[in-house]
């Protein structure tokens, strides 16, 4: 399955945390923003979300595209799109998007994920593509 999420990707990783009190205990929460994200990121995500989720080992290739920056020269814009050097990392980026994706049962759960990539671009179509399939079909057409 193959999907494409019209949106600027989330900057906010998943470990924007706070330190709350509730009943004179500490605990770690979730930011506003990372909240936001998260929510933003169902929402996107709902209309892709599979009767069934993908069973046993998957294979997951997340595309990531933020839009160009205004230090961006002319000939890098024309090129379409070119390697996002910022942040996020890319592994931050992927844990919110794959955690996501586990919580709407996409796949049983996010350790299933045996092989992933992670691009970050900058260009002119920003979004999120998402390429998620089973292990032994991935390796198939290898």
């Amino acid at each position: 399955m193959t999907f494409f999420l019209a949106c600027v990707p989330p900057k906010t990783a998943h470990h924007a945390k706070r330190i709350v009190r509730i009943g004179g205990f500490a605990r770690l929460a979730d930011t506003p923003a990372l909240q936001q994200a998260r929510g933003t990121l169902e929402a996107l995500l709902l209309p892709h979300q599979p009767a069934v989720p993908v069973t046993g080992p998957v294979v997951l290739t997340l595309d990531l595209t933020w839009p160009w920056l205004q230090a961006d020269r002319q000939r890098d814009r024309q090129r379409g799109r070119i390697p996002h050097d910022r942040k996020p990392d890319w592994d931050n980026a992927a844990k919110a998007i794959c955690d996501t994706l586990a919580r709407l049962r996409f796949f049983e759960q996010d350790s299933a994920i045996v092989d992933g990539r992670v691009r970050k671009w900058r260009g002119d179509t920003p979004g999120i593509r998402i390429t998620l399939q089973p292990w032994q079909e991935a390796t198939s057409h290898a």
